[in-house]
């Protein structure tokens, strides 16, 4: 049940973000009977930060690599790859400037929205739950707390590397020999950091929606695997490898 006033103990965002590494079912039970303004604003800001703090990191690694996939491409003219790569310098100093700041946070607001209004669909129309889009709202952002640590391992990682592609998925399980087929590229986007995140979703889907946790999981688990099939079939590869 959803309220202003916050129930003693552990309510602060601080403990919350704590909370979700170290007691996740009471973070979240907590969260399911009581949140405040803060616990909208200050997930937000934190995760606002993460993204805008990343970006600035790896934005010269990501210009790099465009500028060799594009250098690589054998299927353009040479003018055509000089306007490509003219077009490519304009956008990179205009996204430096405060318009990437503002793009990125408006992008990364869109997407936590989204993210809910996916939670929300679940919960209410496949489990049958009830459930606020506010509440929803700071569910995700709280389960999103992962990402903290998912940018701690991997941007040094990409750094080191000099690379976007690092691989923390089930992947790691699979030997370099399939390494392009459709069964490699699947279980690269197979995350771990992913798979935490889903599971702290659903415990908090359980709680807020007074849904059964293990149909949460099962449906939430077999969306994301269905949808994770997909891209790595249309986007990452043609097919088959």
């Amino acid at each position: 049940m959803e309220a202003t006033r916050p129930v003693e103990g552990g309510t602060s965002p601080l403990r919350r973000i704590w909370g979700v590494f170290m007691a996740p079912r009471a973070t979240f039970s907590g969260i399911a009977q009581s949140i405040h303004i803060r616990d909208i604003a200050i997930p937000l800001l934190v995760l606002l930060a993460l993204s805008a703090g990343s970006q600035q990191l790896l934005r010269p690694l990501a210009m790099d690599t465009q500028v060799q996939n594009i250098l690589q491409r054998e299927d353009i003219s040479e003018e055509q790859r000089e306007a490509i790569l003219d077009s490519m310098d304009k956008a990179r100093s205009r996204m430096a400037g405060p318009l990437g700041v503002v793009l990125g946070m408006a992008t990364t607001v869109a997407w936590y929205a989204i993210l809910t209004g996916i939670v929300m669909f679940f919960g209410t129309f496949i489990l049958g739950g009830q459930g606020t889009f506010r509440i929803s709202w700071v569910m995700v952002l709280y389960a999103s707390m992962v990402g903290l640590l998912e940018m701690a391992v991997k941007i040094p990682l990409m750094l080191q590397l000099q690379t976007l592609q690092v691989e923390t998925g089930l992947a790691l399980l699979l030997p370099g020999s399939l390494d392009g087929t459709l069964f490699y590229r699947f279980f690269h986007r197979l995350d771990f950091f992913a798979m935490w995140k889903i599971f702290l979703v659903a415990m908090g889907m359980a709680l807020v929606y007074r849904v059964p946790e293990k149909r949460a999981r099962t449906v939430l688990y077999s969306a994301w695997a269905v949808a994770m099939f997909l891209l790595a079939w249309v986007v990452d590869g043609r097919g088959p490898g």
